[in-house]
């Protein structure tokens, strides 16, 4: 997953990224952290970033957003591309799961400690 591009605004990012995916890179768009600029540690303004995720498809959805008349290269049918959809939401829904499964055992195990230790 490599960073394009960050817009001012995230539907800037995400009608960038919804031309990139109508030909056949994959696109990602996730919103830019306000607190690092509330930091100092960020200077720009913008809100949401662009990303690739596919690395090999880098340089064609760079030079299609300098050239919309660019021929990718590296374009997947939309088939291939609602198929790394379909099984990226399965891995996220499994992720979660896991996730919540885990969180669900470290609060029995510190409301058991609690007990143990007469506190609750």
């Amino acid at each position: 997953m490599r960073i394009i591009a960050r817009y001012g605004t995230r539907s800037e990012a995400d009608e960038r990224a919804a031309f990139l995916r109508a030909h056949g890179i994959v696109p990602h768009v996730t919103n830019t952290s306000s607190f690092l600029r509330t930091l100092g540690l960020r200077r720009d303004r913008s809100q949401a970033a662009l990303w690739v995720m596919i690395d090999t498809q880098h340089d064609d959805a760079m030079a299609l957003l300098a050239n919309p008349n660019h021929e990718v290269h590296t374009a997947l049918a939309p088939e291939e591309l609602e198929a790394l959809e379909a099984e990226g939401a399965i891995q996220a829904q499994r992720l979660l799961f896991r996730g919540t499964l885990g969180l669900a055992a470290a609060l029995i195990v510190v409301v058991a400690l609690l007990a143990i230790a007469g506190v609750v």
